[in-house]
This record gives C-alpha cells, sequence and structure tokens, in this order.
C-alpha cells in the first residue's frame, strides 16, 4: 500500500481556479458548454461546476484589495477535448463565447481557440 504525501487536510484530485468578475455567470458559460457540467454555489460567493472527468472548476470574485498578478510569459489556458467539436463550438458561441480563429485541421487533430465571455483563451480540441 502506497502511504498518501499529502498534507493534513489537502483533498486528493486537481481542480481548476479561475478568477471572475462574474463567477456565477461563468459558471452557467462552462456549465451550459461542457455536457454533464453541474454547477453549485459556495456560501462564500465561489461557485463551483463538476466537470464531467471529476474534476473541479472553481470560479471566484477576486478581491479588490489584493490584484491579481500577472501570469509571466507563458500562456495558460483551459483545454476542452470534445467528440463532435462543431457542435460544442456553435453550443460556446450561443452561450456568449467569440471564435478567435477559424477552426483548424491538424495531424493531431482538430482546433479551435475562442474566448469565453470574459476574455479567457479556451481550445475546443477532437481527436483525430
Amino acid at each position: 500500500m502506497v502511504e498518501d504525501a499529502r498534507p493534513e487536510g489537502v483533498a486528493p484530485g486537481c481542480c481548476l481556479v479561475l478568477a471572475s468578475r462574474n463567477p456565477r455567470r461563468l459558471a452557467d458559460f462552462y456549465g451550459g458548454l461542457v455536457p454533464g457540467g453541474a454547477v453549485t454555489v459556495a456560501a462564500a460567493g465561489a461557485v463551483t461546476v463538476r466537470l464531467p472527468t471529476g474534476m473541479d472548476m472553481v470560479l471566484y470574485r477576486p478581491s479588490a484589495q489584493r490584484p491579481q498578478p500577472r501570469q509571466g510569459g507563458g500562456c495558460l489556458a483551459l483545454c476542452l477535448r470534445c467528440t463532435h467539436l462543431e457542435e460544442t463550438r456553435q453550443r460556446a458561441m450561443a452561450l456568449g463565447a467569440q471564435a478567435l480563429e477559424p477552426l483548424r485541421e491538424k495531424p493531431f487533430g482538430r482546433e479551435q481557440w475562442l474566448l469565453d465571455p470574459e476574455g479567457n483563451r479556451v481550445l475546443l480540441w477532437e481527436d483525430p
């Protein structure tokens, strides 16, 4: 049996955390975009979207007294693996997303870069 190396009080698994001007509205976008995405609201105003993979996306309104640190030179974006890219793209657009560039077909699959309703980059990707 492998010993659990997590510190006391740390739950297993992984989640995505995303600052938002309007966590509920953005949670409704992702909950509607991802089939089976369930949205729950915590007492403190944070909103959680349970993704079908079992991973949670936690959206929160950042403190006005503590500005968000800028990301380094890299670009971190959410990637949603799709089984029906065109259907998912159309749903995203109906929920308020904007296309950044045309759909592209590559040897590794098809992809579409979007901006969510708050301007976060999202990649829709479909295996070849």
